[in-house]
């Protein structure tokens, strides 16, 4: 009976911490850089075409648009993504700066988190270039938020990997010959 007892008293302090950090930790960060050995220019271009996405971006599916043109302040597009278990993610995107060769930075939102992306590209010489993403996000409720509280460190490694895959396609491959493997819809 005692250890019941306790279990409880374990079980119900632990939904009561849960709901302390949804309550009063609202809102995270994650920053991810990368050196790509590759000009400004072609680091910008293949970052920036969404029928590469696919090749670079973790359990990338498709993009729609929404509203707007491409690289137009303003626009809106649909990320459609898969999760290992087969399960649609649906991300709504809002295109909020881009300057070529230089930044690009976007709001999102679904169901159960909003933020704000905003990457940058810095040529450190002809030869290699500086990429830096910086996210603000948080959750719409307190359950999102200590959610996100428990999976922040996965959150930061599945950006830093996206950023050394996307390092990985540009070193090791000529962007030009690359073809779309999957729908894309523009």
């Amino acid at each position: 009976m005692k250890v019941l007892k306790y279990g409880f008293i374990f079980i119900g302090t632990l939904f009561m911490v849960l709901v302390a950090i949804g309550i009063f930790k609202r809102n995270f960060e994650s920053n991810s850089s990368v050196t790509i050995d590759a000009p400004v220019e072609q680091v910008f271009a293949v970052y920036n075409n969404p029928l590469l996405l696919n090749h670079w971006v973790a359990e990338f599916h498709s993009i729609e648009n929404i509203s707007g043109s491409l690289n137009e302040v303003g626009s809106q597009w649909q990320m459609n993504y898969q999760s290992a278990e087969g399960t649609p993610i649906k991300m709504q995107h809002t295109l909020t700066s881009y300057i070529a060769n230089q930044q690009v930075g976007y709001d999102y939102s679904n169901e159960w988190l909003t933020g704000t992306t905003l990457v940058t590209f810095e040529g450190s010489d002809n030869e290699s270039t500086i990429v830096t993403m910086n996210q603000q996000y948080s959750g719409k409720g307190i359950v999102q938020n200590a959610i996100l509280f428990l999976i922040q460190g996965s959150i930061e490694e599945v950006n830093q990997s996206n950023l050394e895959q996307l390092k990985k396609l540009i070193e090791s491959t000529h962007p030009d010959k690359l073809q779309d493997d999957d729908e894309i819809v523009l």
